[in-house]
């Protein structure tokens, strides 16, 4: 059974698009306490995205944005969004170095050259606060309540 479920037109909720992602049990007792958090702030990296390519409102009239108009969604993804993949994507890249994943294999998944690979690598196994905070709350090693990202 395919974990994602993509509804369109008249069989969707708002008449466009339901995007429906489902978790085993296991998965979703891993992380039920931000699954909220992380839906929404997924929605408004989507929102932004069809926003930016139609220039329209959510009704669908045409509307050019101001400088104040960005605000909740560059604060969300850089603030909320980002961090986390970020932290998800360092916590694979340790997790296959410590699996004993080669550099070329971790190239070929990154669609990097080796170099490349091995430089990220690098950073995530010997940088400075390594591993980083949102690495630590990717494993479950750290709980960070979803509001409070602003020291991080």
């Amino acid at each position: 059974m395919d974990p994602i479920d993509l509804r369109y037109g008249d069989n969707s909720r708002l008449g466009g698009a339901d995007i429906t992602i489902s978790l085993t049990p296991t998965q979703y007792e891993a992380i039920h306490d931000e699954v909220e958090n992380l839906g929404g702030w997924l929605h408004a990296a989507l929102w932004a995205l069809a926003r930016l390519r139609t220039h329209e409102d959510t009704a669908g009239h045409p509307y050019i944005s101001g400088p104040n108009d960005w605000h909740v969604a560059i604060n969300t993804l850089d603030k909320h969004l980002l961090p986390r993949l970020e932290g998800i994507r360092d916590a694979m890249i340790r997790t296959h170095a410590n699996a004993g994943g080669s550099l070329q294999n971790l190239a070929t998944s990154m669609d990097v050259s080796r170099s490349t690979a091995q430089y990220r690598r690098d950073r995530v196994l010997k940088g400075k606060d390594r591993p980083s905070t949102w690495e630590n709350w990717a494993t479950g090693d750290l709980r960070i309540d979803p509001q409070d990202v602003s020291d991080r």
